[in-house]
């Protein structure tokens, strides 16, 4: 009777763990595309602080389960992609939100939603759709 009570709690744990993530990227997609629509405005200190927030919620959701199972093959370590999409994508972001260039933010949201995009390729989640920017 243990055993099942132990097994159920840990079924439901992991259960609430992939929801909490699931909410956390929803999160971060509405942060994203609300980042753009208020580079879009001009307006750059309010975008920053939103792609700062979306970084805090992909952020979270990779280190609090950061190895996924894949969908054919053997579990995926996040972290390392994780510190490719801070180091590339997310800092040209910052940059150029922080130079208020429309330009070079526009080449970088699309990078970014191209890094989100191979993450969710690379765990099989292909079915999770990151909207395209407007």
């Amino acid at each position: 009777m243990k055993r099942l009570f132990v097994l159920a709690t840990v079924i439901a744990l992991a259960s609430c763990a992939s929801t909490m993530n699931s909410h956390r990227m929803k999160a971060a997609q509405r942060k994203m595309l609300e980042t753009r629509k208020l580079q879009q405005a001009g307006q750059w200190d309010a975008a920053l602080v939103m792609a700062e927030r979306m970084h805090s919620s992909v952020a979270k959701s990779v280190t609090s389960a950061p190895k996924q199972k894949s969908s054919g093959g053997p579990p995926v370590d996040l972290l390392p992609l994780l510190a490719g999409w801070e180091n590339g994508p997310f800092a040209d972001l910052k940059t150029a939100l922080q130079k208020q260039d429309s330009k070079r933010s526009g080449v970088a949201f699309a990078s970014l939603r191209q890094q989100c995009v191979n993450c969710h390729t690379v765990l099989g989640k292909t079915k999770v759709q990151v909207t395209e920017f407007p």
